[in-house]
């Protein structure tokens, strides 16, 4: 018997060896095939530990390769011939509610998490104990109840603050940091993944440990906005997880590396990390991390104006999300880029919908910028809509969000000091017990205590101004804020008035300019220079009929008439009429007609109207002697109208906004030019109203080069 014995213990001691060995193989399916080469020896084990042990080496190895489904069926094996050992069959509920976490089976992943955790409380597994509360908090971040997981750890943190060594820190501070980051609360985040980097640096952790680590600093970086920091920590990770083989970590890695890139403006590099993500998650068989790489590579396709291509990817993942019970990360954030795709694409209604369903989702689960975006895209949507009104009322609510979040941040920050007061006193308090148990050195601790009080009354001292400065700037803040929203509704009143009355005088000055042509002779006074002054004559009248609507200015639009217009006749009445405005300002004039079809549909009088705005500015601000230039094109899709002068420029970082309601680009607002920024903002409502598109550019003859692009049909 003591023969058998012995041979028995020689033969359990090589398998955990063994054991030991294939927890060293980084690379899950060299992994795979060590376990399986020593799976017969193992199943033949009288030892319940060793078989436990082994069998959720396995699984996590075959999820991790996206046999997902393999997994699960061996750890439920497992946990039938655990039944009779308490500890070991807790162990197997914990390792089984995690790949049915991974799996994204959130209700049934809680249940075995919360069964595991009411067992290994009872029992003096301290670190199985520490694990289940990780695992659950770990859960909560992914069904957005962050607050939840973060109370959790933080209960268990302050509980068993003497039984936490060094080794079971670290994934608790890592947990803690991720669910911190989804309430805006990066700087505590931060915080504490760099204690966990200090904790792994002293414990000479290898690269793959500490991958994690780096992995949550650069997720840190990339939400303070530090894209170049975050792109260069998650080139390492990603290294680190190409040598292992886990194609989930490769994944996550790519997807952030994507994104990041992203923000950089590199789309095309973007584009290549997100395709490489794509594939990792489907290889692991993971649909939701799928999901999360297609989102990313929408955003980017967005950024490219591939809309179409964007739509359909959005539209797969929100149907992902749909399904994905309580991840409402993932179905918040995918809904409101669908959102804003139909809006780009001008589907109103349909942006509205999915905005107002993000918003209901968002409210439910106090997800405050995502409120803040959805609110501020409502209001563009009503505006869009020329509803003044609603889109007033939606810019109320925005405020509203914003004033909160913004004294939710100041608590935030507040709470970050009192954090940083608290840490400084247990260090304090470590200090002074470390001295005090040294008798030789009395003297020195005496006077370092006093040292150590006085520097903690300056950083109470301190503390207490910083929270004083931060609650006036708060106030200010606030009040500067009802301040810009009362001139908000003044301009808003009134902005409808200044726009027709800069428009009534372009018309007005040609007319008069026509007449008296007329009257000295320069011009015949026959029947088509009187149809071209009864012309004019009505782009006033249309300009007046506009006016007369204006005690409505929530609800007041400029509308368009589309009618069959001859491009000859249209093009030649510029040809006629332009010179007269450009020429008597001494700048030197050139028309160039390159339409080669018979006619278009447009409103003839307001983009003579758009015309007139583009020379006015253009004769405004060009420098004397000068030269405009305006030429007529047409290609397969649209009808071309170009207009382009003489220096100066303006700069290429004010040039989207040039068709801003009263902006005016810095180096021409200190003109003596008049002018209130208006003109360009009709030309704009205008091309919008023919669902065209407007742009400018630096011209190559020194000024600013505008072109309008119309379609040929409505």
């Amino acid at each position: 018997m003591f023969w058998v014995n012995a041979s028995l213990a020689i033969e359990q001691s090589a398998l955990s060896t063994q054991l030991l060995h294939a927890h060293t193989l980084h690379n899950h399916l060299d992994r795979i095939e060590f376990l399986n080469s020593i799976n017969t020896h193992i199943s033949e084990s009288k030892n319940l530990e060793l078989k436990v042990d082994f069998t959720i080496l396995l699984a996590k190895s075959l999820d991790n390769t996206g046999q997902g489904n393999q997994a699960l069926h061996i750890l439920e094996q497992m946990l039938l011939q655990s039944q009779e050992n308490t500890l070991q069959h807790a162990k197997t509920r914990l390792a089984l509610g995690k790949i049915l976490y991974n799996n994204h089976h959130y209700a049934a992943s809680e249940t075995h998490f919360n069964n595991a955790l009411t067992t290994v409380k009872k029992s003096a597994d301290f670190a199985l104990h520490t694990k289940a509360i990780n695992d659950i908090a770990n859960l909560y971040h992914n069904t957005g109840r962050y607050y939840e997981g973060i109370n959790l750890i933080n209960r268990h943190l302050s509980n068993f603050e003497a039984q936490l060594t060094p080794d079971l820190l670290p994934e608790l501070y890592h947990s803690i940091a991720r669910l911190l980051e989804q309430v805006d609360q990066i700087k505590l985040a931060l915080m504490y993944k760099l204690k966990k980097f200090e904790i792994e640096t002293s414990l000479e952790l290898n690269d793959n440990e500490k991958a994690g680590t780096l992995y949550a600093i650069a997720v840190s970086y990339s939400d303070i906005g530090q894209y170049e920091k975050a792109v260069n920590y998650f080139k390492q990770t990603y290294e680190i997880d190409k040598k292992s083989g886990d194609l989930s970590h490769m994944g996550h890695s790519l997807t952030q590396l994507s994104f990041n890139i992203h923000k950089l403006g590199d789309q095309d590099t973007a584009k290549r990390y997100a395709l490489k993500a794509i594939d990792a998650f489907k290889a692991s068989k993971s649909e939701r991390n799928v999901a999360w790489a297609q989102h990313n590579l929408s955003l980017i396709l967005t950024a490219q104006n591939k809309l179409k291509e964007a739509l359909k990817l959005q539209t797969d993942v929100v149907n992902v999300a749909n399904k994905a019970e309580g991840d409402y990360h993932l179905k918040n954030s995918s809904l409101l880029q669908l959102s804003r795709i139909h809006y780009l694409l001008d589907n109103t209604q349909q942006a509205k919908h999915l905005a107002k369903q993000v918003l209901k989702q968002a409210k439910k689960h106090d997800f405050n910028l995502t409120q803040i975006a959805v609110v501020k895209m409502l209001s563009e949507l009503s505006a869009k809509e020329h509803n003044y009104i609603t889109a007033y009322q939606w810019q109320k609510q925005l405020s509203e969000l914003e004033k909160q979040y913004a004294s939710t941040n100041l608590d935030k920050e507040l709470a970050y000091v009192q954090n940083s007061l608290e840490s400084l006193n247990k260090d304090i308090l470590i200090k002074n017990s470390q001295l005090a148990h040294s008798s030789t050195q009395a003297k020195l601790t005496n006077s370092q205590n006093h040292a150590l009080m006085i520097l903690l009354a300056l950083v109470l001292i301190s503390m207490i101004f910083v929270i004083f400065f931060l609650r006036s700037h708060s106030n200010k803040t606030l009040l500067s804020q009802k301040n810009a929203y009362l001139d908000q509704i003044l301009l808003q009143r009134n902005k409808l008035f200044s726009q027709i009355a800069h428009d009534l005088s372009t018309p007005i000055t040609a007319a008069k300019l026509q007449l008296e042509a007329m009257q000295y002779n320069i011009s015949p006074r026959d029947d088509e220079n009187l149809e071209r002054l009864d012309n004019k004559l009505g782009d006033i009248n249309c300009l007046v009929n506009d006016l007369a609507g204006i005690a409505l200015l929530e609800e007041a639009t400029f509308k368009v008439a589309l009618e069959k217009q001859c491009l000859t006749e249209f093009s030649a009445q510029l040809e006629t009429e332009l010179p007269m405005l450009i020429t008597q300002h001494t700048f030197e004039y050139r028309f160039t007609n390159l339409i080669n079809i018979d006619a278009v549909y447009i409103d003839p009088v307001r983009i003579r109207q758009v015309i007139s705005n583009l020379l006015n500015n253009a004769i405004k601000y060009t420098h004397r002697p000068g030269t405009i230039a305006v030429k007529l094109n047409v290609t397969k899709k649209s009808f071309e109208l170009i207009v382009e002068d003489s220096a100066p420029t303006i700069s290429k970082q004010h040039l989207p906004h040039i068709f801003d309601h009263l902006y005016r680009a810095p180096n021409l607002a200190t003109t003596n030019t008049s002018g209130h920024g208006i003109g360009l903002a009709i030309v704009k409502q205008i091309v919008a109203l023919h669902k065209g598109d407007i742009s400018a550019e630096q011209s190559s003859m020194g000024g600013v080069k505008i072109t309008i692009c119309l379609p040929h049909t409505p």
